[in-house]
């Protein structure tokens, strides 16, 4: 098959991580793949099957011009299936449908639970209109395949629900590290209002005004809040323990360097860093939200979900974990146990399976 992926950049994030792992799967298989990213730093083919419009912003209006003119460099009249990653890549890939003549059928992937056009009327009208450009939505969660068809009603009959999935070896494979009398909470995103960071700043300083334990917080990713929160650190008197590490590509090693892994989102489609580090064996407080809620697994037993708004029970279950080593241990290791099902193979094998029974339909 000839596939195309459309994403808004190439930039950590989990929507990011699986777009990559799919294309490097789906080259593997020997299909046709090509991927494409709207914005970043870099122009034209930046890796095997991977170009780069390298706009400042995925929401820049000359994107729709730029990809009708590279239709040939890019092949575009080839496509088999076009997939799109994430909005405005959804809106723009249904433009470009509508302004081109292309064979291809569309699909698109569905990430979160929640955005801000789910407050508008305007924005239910631009949501209505891109999705019914997609003959597939992809829900990565149960829980964003509920609100989506609660949503737009008229795509329930597209919809199908695919885990995200992750390469176990690059987490598991990893002998993890020896403790050295610290312990370390981590976090993985990036520094937005969706990731909660101020209240698990909040959570952490009440954590360590419960215990004697020398901790300290890491925060792996980069954003615009990132001043915000280092000051809000400083206000509370924890910036001496709260590191923001900004984006780094060994999240494996940091992984295996950590105590317990603390995902305090106040949105969260599905929660990718969460699986990566069940699978490096780690106990994982999250935020009881319905995605997570899936990736977690609430009778599974490998972490502990706790309310986003309330920085006290946060504290409260980080001091569990980090106080008790055998429920920690027990937790990582019934993670480790979960997170195979969630593996990029299992996941590349159900999206090829449905882009057959699209092109099946087709014909």
């Amino acid at each position: 098959m000839r596939i195309y992926q459309i994403i808004n950049s190439l930039q950590m994030g989990g929507a990011e991580k699986l777009v990559l792992g799919l294309h490097q799967r789906y080259l593997e298989r020997n299909h046709d793949s090509i991927l494409i990213s709207l914005a970043g730093e870099e122009s034209g083919w930046t890796g095997k099957g991977v170009f780069s419009l390298a706009f400042n912003t995925p929401y820049d209006p000359f994107i729709i011009p730029s990809l009708l003119d590279l239709k040939d460099e890019l092949d575009l009249s080839k496509a088999e299936i076009i997939h799109a990653h994430l909005f405005p890549s959804q809106l723009i890939t249904g433009l470009i449908r509508e302004a081109m003549p292309l064979r291809a059928r569309f699909a698109t992937t569905e990430h979160s639970t929640a955005n801000r056009r789910r407050e508008t009327t305007a924005g239910r009208l631009i949501d209505r209109w891109f999705y019914q450009r997609f003959c597939r939505v992809i829900c990565v969660s149960l829980a964003a395949a509920s609100e989506l068809a609660e949503w737009i009603p008229e795509v329930s009959g597209k919809l199908e629900v695919i885990f995200n999935g992750i390469d176990l070896s690059e987490f598991s494979d990893k002998p993890r590290a020896r403790g050295t009398g610290s312990k370390t909470i981590l976090s993985v995103g990036r520094l937005t209002e969706a990731k909660n960071y101020l209240a698990a700043i909040e959570a952490f300083s009440l954590l360590r005004s419960r215990t004697s334990l020398d901790l300290q917080y890491c925060i792996a990713g980069g954003g615009t809040l990132e001043t915000v929160l280092k000051k809000y650190a400083l206000e509370l008197g924890v910036s001496d323990s709260v590191k923001f590490l900004g984006e780094v590509s060994d999240i494996s090693s940091l992984m295996k360097q950590a105590d317990v892994f603390f995902m305090p989102s106040s949105r969260e489609g599905f929660g990718i860093a969460a699986v990566e580090a069940m699978a490096s064996g780690l106990p994982v407080v999250a935020s009881n939200l319905p995605g997570i809620g899936d990736v977690v697994g609430r009778d599974q037993h490998c972490g502990i979900l706790v309310d986003p708004g309330s920085p006290s029970e946060m504290a409260e279950a980080l001091l569990r974990l980090l106080e008790d080593d055998i429920l920690s241990w027990r937790m990582g290791s019934n993670g480790s146990e979960r997170a195979g099902t969630f593996s990029i193979e299992i996941t590349t094998d159900k999206y090829l399976e449905l882009y057959e029974n699209i092109l099946k339909k087709e014909h």
